[in-house]
């Protein structure tokens, strides 16, 4: 997911090329079964304008003994009254199964509407799930939801699930909601294998005035009397000039 960054940087440029009241929908849908499945997929838009509505979504499916599966939407956004939507979601049934999904946002303009969602599901016997969501809002009376959940389900040979996620805002400007959440949850029966959940909330703004944020996070595990089990949650919030 490192390239959303550059993705970023690298369409902010193109947007003189685009004007206001537009609306965008981009989706991906995937399915497939076999025995090694890679799946990936990209959503990138940048829109300039007044009254935006940009919709980005990916699904992924799959089965097999390996599994692969990576998500990404980015966006830029400059104008005001803009609808931001992202959502990635991931599902996935067989032995080792690896899922990566992120979204990104900017957003330039006043009374802008952000909702970012990484949803992920698996059930195998060797599972990997990461997921964040970052934004970056400039302007007043903006309103943001990230969130990401994150599901395992481990089958009889149990071997060492991870979860890792976060959630990211940085807002300039003032009267703005921003809502956080991560949800966790690893079945695992009676396996005491090392089990891992891990996850981070962070908002920074430099404006004080009229903010209302929310942050949570909600592990939950299951596994056998002997398992080592480490569960990692950070929620920070950083007010004013730094």
């Amino acid at each position: 997911m490192r390239y959303i960054a550059l993705m970023l940087m690298l369409m902010i440029p193109l947007a003189s090329a685009y004007h206001g009241g537009n609306t965008v929908s981009q989706s991906i849908d995937m399915s497939a079964s076999g025995g090694y499945v890679s799946q990936s997929a990209s959503n990138a838009a940048v829109v300039v304008g007044d009254n935006n509505n940009v919709n980005q979504k990916i699904s992924q499916s799959a089965s097999g003994n390996y599994v692969t599966q990576s998500a990404a939407n980015a966006a830029v956004v400059i104008g005001n009254n803009n609808t931001v939507g992202q959502s990635t979601s991931q599902s996935a049934n067989g032995n080792t199964i690896s899922q990566s999904a992120a979204n990104a946002v900017a957003v330039v303009g006043d009374l802008n509407t952000v909702n970012q969602l990484v949803s992920q599901s698996a059930t195998g016997n060797e599972i990997y799930q990461s997921g964040w969501n970052t934004a970056t809002i400039v302007g007043d009376g903006n309103t943001l939801s990230q969130q990401v959940v994150q599901t395992i389900n481990m089958l009889p040979a149990h071997v060492d699930p991870s979860q890792t996620m976060s959630n990211s805002a940085y807002i300039m400007g003032s009267y703005n909601t921003v809502d956080q959440g991560l949800y966790g949850t690893i079945i695992a029966g009676t396996n005491n294998a090392p089990m891992y959940q891990s996850g981070r909330n962070y908002i920074q703004t430099n404006d004080p005035s009229g903010n209302y944020y929310s942050q949570r996070i909600r592990f939950a595990l299951r596994a056998g009397p002997r398992a080592p089990v480490s569960q990692s949650g950070q929620n920070e919030i950083r007010i004013g000039p730094l």
